[in-house]
């Protein structure tokens, strides 16, 4: 797809998306990271996520554990592999478990910009109820080269979900009896996220982020939509989830080559 239409698409969505119906509640996302940079090519990274709600700060809404490892076939094209962790220690919930595969291609607009696109699989486990398989576009944009004011990188990214699988929700007609049974698979989830990341010191990174989550039926047949009503009772069976998230990410590289002209992995 040339550049032009890809663009005017980014647009679309992240002007959809604000005016997408959301839900007002703010989460708090505290996130440490370690890069291991084995060589040029390749990176073993551990990363930390614990989520909270601002409302009420004691409330630890889940827990994210992830080990992966990163490869750059080239300086356009990488593959990334790992498994992650979720924990919920403010509910029963069953800790979740995913493995995960993504392939990304970077490339540059104008010697200012650095774009990345890429596709990312999912496996979950039986705990995860809402799905068992998902797919996500990434896209992501950068500035190429470092701003010289506190060594920033600025960037804009967006990911839209497709689930497959999980639990089945029943569907009704309009006295309420159930016509039809499915898991609702399709586009339901968009991310936006705004951030800026500092290098303060040799290795270490810290970033601010904004993050802005809906959910959606996007181009859903009507049996595969979520967010469903029984017309009788008012009960929503699988209620969409959005929300806003204010977030901090501390990146520690520690760089195992003899190299002083490492490039930066592939986000």
């Amino acid at each position: 797809m040339p550049v032009r239409k890809h663009t005017i698409l980014l647009q679309a969505l992240c002007t959809s998306f604000f005016f997408a119906s959301a839900q007002k509640e703010w989460k708090g996302w505290a996130s440490a990271g370690l890069t291991l940079s084995i060589t040029r090519k390749l990176d073993l990274r551990l990363n930390h996520l614990r989520s909270y709600s601002l409302s009420n700060p004691v409330d630890n809404g889940f827990n994210q554990t992830s080990a992966s490892v990163n490869y750059n076939f080239t300086r356009k094209l990488s593959l990334l592999g790992g498994a992650m962790l979720t924990t919920f220690p403010s509910s029963l919930a069953e800790p979740t478990k995913r493995i995960y595969a993504r392939a990304s291609y970077k490339i540059r607009l104008a010697h200012l910009l650095n774009w990345s696109n890429g596709v990312q699989a999912e496996y979950h486990s039986s705990s995860e109820t809402r799905y068992r398989y998902r797919f996500i576009y990434i896209t992501r944009l950068s500035n190429r080269k470092e701003i010289p004011f506190l060594h920033l990188t600025l960037s804009a990214s967006y990911w839209l979900y497709y689930n497959q699988g999980g639990n089945q929700i029943r569907y009704f007609d309009k006295s309420g009896a159930t016509i039809t049974r499915h898991s609702p698979d399709g586009l339901h989830r968009g991310r936006l996220y705004l951030a800026a990341g500092s290098k303060v010191a040799k290795g270490l990174t810290i970033s601010l982020f904004y993050m802005q989550q809906n959910e959606f039926n996007l181009f859903s047949s009507e049996f595969r939509q979520m967010n469903v009503t029984n017309p009788v009772t008012g009960k929503i069976t699988r209620p969409f989830d959005s929300y806003r998230v204010a977030g901090l990410n501390l990146l520690y590289d520690i760089n195992l080559y003899p190299s002083h002209n490492k490039k930066s992995p592939q986000q």
